[in-house]
């Protein structure tokens, strides 16, 4: 009797340790995640790019004043950007936490239908969730934070695979839920980029025959779903679905001209990687915490256990050292340094390999396998259709990565180690992603310092939104709007960019950006573009524009593309105003002068002459 109250006291204790270890790396946990996010609602204030994010925030400004765009993102955000006024801070934020809600909401669904919710318990589930969510922010790597297409890609994959899981043969609820979601998923992915989207919908048939959840009822209706809301989106957008067919054809067109390497030929394609020696070295530094804190932290033995917890708390503090700085040095790996999130489905299958051996991986059910193959393919997918690297790009998805490798635990279900195998897998990839965001907000993309060291608060955009910039972004866009405001310049006037690289600084001037979002330089078919574009303009835009002229840029457009509509420089066009742009504006080191011209002629007779020239056109 007495013996068996001790080894019952023994066991209770055992049980009251392992409960308080796991109550505090759930702390950990939830710490690092609010920080997290704290920390890049914060930086939602700081750096612009004057190109490419501009160009995101010019499009959803105003979209409807361009007729051929293959993305149609412009459109699926404006409300948003109305409803917050046109705020870029407001705008960046949005895009991180809703981001972080569905990826939140995936993660908890993928944790319930891939594990039973008895052996992760519900607020330890939530915790994970959490955690494996800001894995989402990895979009973030190189500080370009305003929704885009790439965002709204993100964002539709998100939901088309929480759709995946919960949909089944059986016309429940959930499943149906499960199926419209999918639907919904794939009308955002062919919004941002329809690339993505034909590239979703073979990984949605391939999950749905693997995981044994074929009804081609309910597959038909989520293909319905996708088909009407593109069809009302046609029609919402331009009133016609063959005028909508038209701008698709128009955008593709625009994609040939430029010459930009968007070919179907181009973008099928397996680019390479390397991962260089200290990327090799972080990569295997934090697979090898992230096993041992996994493996040792369900031990029976408590030093062992104790062990495992320190190694995953270790991975929550190096997250918080990252993101208060206290890391002296550049925490840069190299071109492929996003590669580094795939540390964690490696230290997955490291896992799986020592905890459930062949055996237990047999027990794997076709849902497991199913998902397991098409999260691992979505990064593809995410990538598909960019002229970037697939790799780095696709790397911003790499939350389906480390969920893909999660999978392949599964048989785990009924392990009580269950929990203590997850969280150091969560704390890995929250530890890579605040890394990589850290390293993208001391380089932020074409911005020449980091984004800690800017202290110039300037207005952008609308009046009284302010962005906290570097001293040289700052005085530039102040001297150009003020340049332009002595110059006579008025709110929403048409004008062409003709610097290839600034349409950052039309956006604070409050200019109509006529022909493209951004008239883009510095391409094989960049002024052809530029003629083509200026060719669709109407003769009322056209008769009343200004110019932005940089004439020693490295992506300038000759001014010869003005004589599509009749119009000359020299003749038609007097300089008003010039500045400098400031040094790292278009990711160039030296500083470039620019020059706003404006129309001389009178509106009737510049109208009357583009109105000739494109009577008289072939």
């Amino acid at each position: 009797m007495s013996y068996s109250r001790t080894k019952s006291h023994r066991v209770t204790h055992t049980l009251t340790r392992q409960e308080h270890q796991e109550k505090v790396l759930l702390a950990a946990a939830i710490l690092v995640t609010a920080v997290t996010l704290a920390w890049l609602l914060r930086f939602s204030h700081y750096g612009i790019d004057f190109t490419d994010e501009s160009f995101y925030l010019v499009w959803m400004a105003h979209p409807s004043r361009y007729a051929a765009s293959v993305t149609q993102y412009g459109f699926v955000y404006h409300p948003v950007y109305a409803l917050l006024d046109g705020q870029v801070t407001a705008l960046r934020q949005f895009n991180i936490l809703f981001t972080f809600a569905l990826a939140w909401t995936l993660c908890w669904v993928f944790l319930r239908t891939t594990f039973s919710s008895a052996a992760l318990g519900k607020a330890p589930l939530a915790v994970v969730a959490a955690a494996l969510a800001t894995v989402s922010q990895l979009f973030l790597a190189t500080w370009v934070p305003t929704p885009s297409y790439y965002s709204l890609t993100l964002q539709a994959q998100l939901i088309a695979s929480i759709g995946l899981l919960l949909c089944s043969t059986k016309p429940s609820a959930p499943s149906i839920a499960g199926w419209l979601l999918v639907g919904v998923g794939g009308w955002l992915a062919f919004m941002a980029k329809p690339t993505t989207a034909a590239a979703l919908a073979a990984c949605t048939v391939v999950y749905v025959l693997v995981a044994a959840k074929l009804n081609l009822r309910l597959l038909a209706a989520a293909a319905a779903t996708s088909a009407a809301l593109v069809c009302l989106s046609a029609w919402a957008i331009d009133g016609s679905i063959i005028i909508f067919i038209d701008r698709l054809r128009g955008g593709v067109e625009a994609a040939r001209l430029l010459g930009g390497g968007y070919t179907l030929t181009e973008l099928l394609r397996f680019d390479r990687f390397t991962l260089g020696p200290k990327a090799s070295i972080l990569f295997l530094i934090v697979m090898s915490l992230s096993v041992g804190a996994a493996c040792l932290g369900g031990a029976n033995n408590k030093w062992l256990a104790g062990a495992g917890a320190l190694a995953t708390l270790l991975l929550a503090g190096l997250s918080l050292v990252v993101i208060f700085r206290a890391s002296p040095g550049r925490l840069y790996a190299g071109k492929f340094q996003e590669l580094l999130i795939l540390a964690v489905p490696a230290a997955a299958a490291v896992i799986a390999g020592v905890l459930l051996r062949l055996k237990g991986l047999r027990d794997l059910n076709r849902g497991q396998i199913g998902i397991a193959l098409v999260f691992l393919v979505l990064p593809y997918a995410y990538a598909f259709g960019t002229n970037g690297n697939y790799w780095i790009t696709g790397a911003s998805a790499g939350l389906f990565w480390v969920l893909g490798g999660i999978a392949i635990l599964g048989p785990m279900t009924s392990s009580a180690s269950l929990r203590a195998v997850l969280l150091p897998l969560a704390l890995a990839g929250q530890l890579i992603t605040v890394t990589l965001i850290h390293t993208g907000m001391a380089t932020p993309y074409r911005q020449p310092e980091p984004l800690w060291k800017n202290d110039y608060v300037a207005e952008f955009g609308r009046p009284g939104q302010k962005l906290i910039l570097s001293g040289g972004f700052g005085r530039y866009v102040d001297e150009a709007v003020r340049t332009a405001t002595a110059a006579g310049f008025k709110n929403d006037t048409p004008m062409i960019d003709l610097t290839g690289q600034s349409p950052g600084i039309l956006y604070a001037m409050g200019a109509n950006s006529i022909g493209q979002a951004w008239i883009i330089g510095g391409y094989p078919g960049s002024e052809a573009l530029a003629e083509a574009s200026l060719k669709g303009v109407s003769c009322d835009d056209l008769s009343q524009a200004w110019l932005l002229l940089e004439n020693d840029g490295p992506r300038r457009i000759s001014p010869d593309v003005l004589s599509v509509y009749g119009a000359d420089l020299a003749k038609d066009f007097e300089m008003v105003g010039r500045f400098k742009t400031a040094a790292g504006a278009g990711g160039y080191e030296d500083a470039r002068l620019q020059e706003i011209f404006k129309p001389i002629r009178s509106p009737e007779a510049a109208a009357a002459a583009c109105t000739a020239k494109k009577t008289a056109r072939p």
